[in-house]
């Protein structure tokens, strides 16, 4: 089963909020997810695969 992926941008307070949340309900980047830090001006092509808004 492939782990869930985590797009974030490290100064987004959603993206914050999201880790947070993770971390509250046990779940850590490297071990039951995958954290993806993104740059703004150059968003992967897996980021706007998932999505198109790259919301």
């Amino acid at each position: 089963m492939r782990r869930p992926v985590l797009y974030s941008f490290r100064r987004c307070p959603f993206a914050i909020r999201a880790r947070l949340a993770l971390a509250a309900s046990g779940l850590h980047p490297g071990a039951d997810l995958e954290l993806r830090e993104v740059a703004l001006k150059a968003k992967p092509p897996e980021l706007l695969a998932a999505s198109p808004n790259a919301t």
